[in-house]
C-alpha cells in the first residue's frame, strides 16, 4: 500500500511561551495554510524540530508540544504577511492589553465591523492574531530566568499569536 503523500510545508522558525517558559524551535506548516489556521487545527500536539528548551542550550531535534501548552506563538516577521493578508477582512483595529500568568499583551487586534472585543472573546475557541505588539514576562516567575536574567522583560513584536484558553483578562485601550 502506497504511503499517502503530504501536502508541501514550509518551516516556520518561532519562540513559544509556554508554562515552563520561552522554547525556541520550528513548526512544519502546509505552505498554503497560515499560521493560524495551522495553530487551531486539530490534534492534541504541536510538533516543532530544533528546539530548545527553557533554561537548555543543547537543541532537540524533535518535540511534541501539547497545543494547550502554547500560552504565545511569536513567529519570524516572514509570517506576518500571510497572516496580515488574512486580517485585510478585518477592518477594525482595537488596542488592547491581556493579561496571562507570567505577563502582559499590548497590541492592535482586528475585528469584523461591528464586532465588538467581548464578542470576538467569547466566541473565541483557540488563537488570537494580534499585531504591533508589546509582550512583557515576569522572567522569575515564569521559570524563564536564564533566557533574560531575573525579573521582567519586555519585547516588541510584529505579529504575536495568543491562546485564547490562557488570557485572564483583556481591556481595551
Amino acid at each position: 500500500m502506497a504511503e499517502p503523500t503530504r501536502p508541501a510545508q514550509r518551516q516556520v522558525p518561532c519562540r513559544i511561551f509556554t508554562p515552563a517558559g520561552f522554547l525556541t524551535g520550528t513548526l512544519h506548516v502546509a505552505e498554503e495554510q497560515t499560521l493560524i489556521d495551522f495553530l487551531n487545527g486539530a490534534g492534541h500536539f504541536l510538533t516543532l524540530t530544533e528546539v530548545t528548551l527553557p533554561g537548555q542550550s543543547k537543541p532537540l531535534s524533535f518535540f511534541a508540544l501539547a497545543r494547550s501548552s502554547a500560552v504565545i506563538v511569536v513567529p519570524a516577521d516572514d509570517e506576518l504577511v500571510m497572516d496580515e493578508e488574512r486580517s485585510s477582512i478585518r477592518s477594525e483595529l482595537h488596542q488592547i492589553s491581556c493579561l496571562f500568568e507570567g505577563g502582559l499583551l499590548m497590541g492592535t487586534l482586528a475585528l469584523p465591523e461591528q464586532v465588538r472585543v467581548s464578542d470576538e472573546l467569547m466566541a473565541a475557541r483557540g488563537f488570537l492574531l494580534m499585531n504591533h505588539c508589546t509582550l512583557g514576562v515576569d522572567s522569575g516567575a515564569s521559570g524563564t530566568a536564564s533566557e533574560a536574567g531575573d525579573g521582567p522583560s519586555m519585547q516588541a513584536a510584529n505579529l504575536v499569536i495568543v491562546h485564547a484558553a490562557h488570557i485572564i483578562g483583556v481591556a481595551e485601550m
